[in-house]
């Protein structure tokens, strides 16, 4: 993953701003809304007593003073490794927003001090003075958190998160506080319930005692229930979400794991019952996409299928391919016309299937595809479309194999009172043109060159030197590099098409 420092950074400046920005109006609201005063009398000698040292701008000093260090010791912590940035990158609002909650109540400790020294200068009663202190103190950081949090929420949200994270997959990073719904929800009890009815509360109880009345406890019954009730709606809209939201993330990872049955069991008229069903036809969807991929992977090797479907090949509907060094083996079985004359055709087909099943297991064993069936004649490529160290080594190996595989699958045949099959195999190294030809409506991954020709030759010339196997000089060169291989030299035989004769070669078992 590329992170981008400098973006970031820029950010996280944009952030602190919005901190500084949120304390200013946490300053400014008190001076609209009045906070409850409990003890007129007294809470007019400390506010001269305020005028006279001056100690309200020191405190606003650690308003805003801390916030701010926080925001910077946070800012170079994330900005130590790009692993830390893309593990805090989410919790950036949290740390951001609660480092003014930390500030304001450092403002009011910085008071008490203070107070307790006009206390005993002046004799001032500072308990109502602390309460009001307390209640500044709580509705600016409630003032400044609320306005922080929401305003870095969206803007990490819509800007920074899919900037860091482009392909999603957030969750995967071990956030140590992982952000969730849960909390924006308690965020919005705290913001739009208690803080307001704590607000008001407070103010007609101070209206009580500033009047010498008494203070009505039927009122605080009354908001404490409303408050219980509110916090019951909070946590039942909560569990309407989110519960649904957790049946769609279980059904949404069984289906990653191939489980397309899975089916989100949402039944409501409103968007939640949309996205359920929206869901349900998308696995669908993709049910019947990996029915046809696997389909696909019968008809041709599975190996050529995720390649063309990986390069986009079948969308595009593009023609084409690359020149690649490849090896070729072509496997007839012999004689094969006489002996299918004698059979029925469902028979044929049967031990052909069979027959091809037994002998693709070994050649996709060595990292080979079975690029065509020719009736009886099998054609694979080692080499493409996926790479091979040593693509002539891969077909030998697999030649061997094919030869064991055709042994048991006699002893089989023999058993059933099936005729016993013999092959010839031809295998040739060299350059050919690896790609999609045919018409645009309809292609096939196929290799064309010399190689492939005078694989199929060599396949014949097997009859001619009364062997099962025979290999070109050039794939014999890359099969002895490989290791210890003994090939066992038959001719310089001439290959139909070639001027020159050519080193051929077996290996008997």
């Amino acid at each position: 993953m590329n992170v981008d420092k400098n973006y970031i950074a820029k950010m996280l400046r944009v952030y602190g701003l919005i901190v500084i920005a949120s304390n200013v109006i946490a300053v400014l609201v008190p001076s609209v809304i009045s906070i409850p005063v409990f003890d007129v009398e007294n809470m007019q000698k400390w506010s001269a007593f305020l005028d006279e040292t001056k100690i309200v701008n020191l405190a606003l000093v650690f308003a805003f003073l801390v916030p701010t260090l926080v925001c910077i010791i946070y800012s170079h912590k994330v900005f130590k490794t790009e692993e830390k940035i893309v593990k805090n990158v989410a919790e950036i609002p949290s740390v951001y927003s609660l480092a003014s909650v930390i500030g304001w109540n450092l403002y009011y400790f910085f008071e008490i001090p203070f107070a307790l020294h006009a206390k005993r200068l002046y004799g001032i009663q500072i308990k109502a003075i602390l309460i009001s202190s307390w209640g500044f103190a709580l509705f600016a950081g409630m003032t400044a958190w609320t306005i922080s949090y929401l305003a870095i929420e969206v803007l990490n949200r819509t800007v920074l998160l899919p900037r860091v994270f482009p392909e999603g997959h957030i969750r995967r990073s071990s956030f140590s506080f992982g952000p969730s719904f849960k909390h924006l929800m308690l965020f919005c009890f705290m913001v739009s319930s208690v803080f307001p009815v704590a607000l008001l509360l407070s103010s007609l109880i101070s209206v009580q005692i500033n009047n010498g009345l008494e203070v009505n406890k039927n009122v605080i019954f009354v908001s404490a229930l409303l408050l219980l009730i509110a916090f019951a709606i909070t946590l039942a809209l909560s569990k309407l979400i989110l519960n649904p939201l957790g049946k769609l993330t279980k059904v949404a990872e069984r289906i990653k794991n191939g489980d397309y049955k899975s089916r989100a069991g949402i039944v409501t008229a409103d968007e939640l019952g949309l996205l359920a069903d929206s869901f349900n036809d998308m696995a669908d969807s993709l049910a019947e996409k990996e029915f046809m991929r696997d389909t696909f992977g019968k008809i041709v090797d599975p190996e050529v299928r995720d390649y063309l479907m990986k390069e986009n090949f079948l969308q595009g509907g593009a023609l084409g391919g690359e020149t690649r060094k490849v090896s070729v083996l072509f496997c007839d079985i012999r004689s094969f016309t006489a002996m299918s004359e004698k059979m029925e055709a469902a028979e044929v087909v049967s031990l052909l299937n069979r027959y091809f099943t037994a002998l693709g297991k070994c050649i996709a064993a060595h990292h080979g595809i079975i690029n065509k069936y020719i009736g009886d004649a099998i054609m694979a490529i080692f080499g493409a479309p996926v790479q091979s160290e040593n693509s002539a080594r891969d077909a030998f190996e697999a030649a061997l194999d094919m030869r064991k595989a055709l042994t048991e699958l006699n002893k089989a045949f023999e058993a059933e009172g099936l005729p016993v099959l013999r092959f010839g195999i031809g295998i040739h190294t060299g350059p050919v043109f690896a790609g999609t030809i045919g018409a645009e409506n309809r292609m096939e991954y196929t290799v064309i060159g010399d190689t492939v020709n005078t694989a199929s030759r060599l396949e014949s010339l097997c009859k001619t030197y009364e062997t099962d196997l025979l290999v070109s000089g050039a794939s014999a060169e890359e099969i002895a590099a490989a290791g210890n291989v003994q090939l066992d030299f038959v001719a310089d035989a001439q290959i139909r098409g070639k001027e020159e004769p050519m080193k051929i070669f077996t290996f008997k078992a």
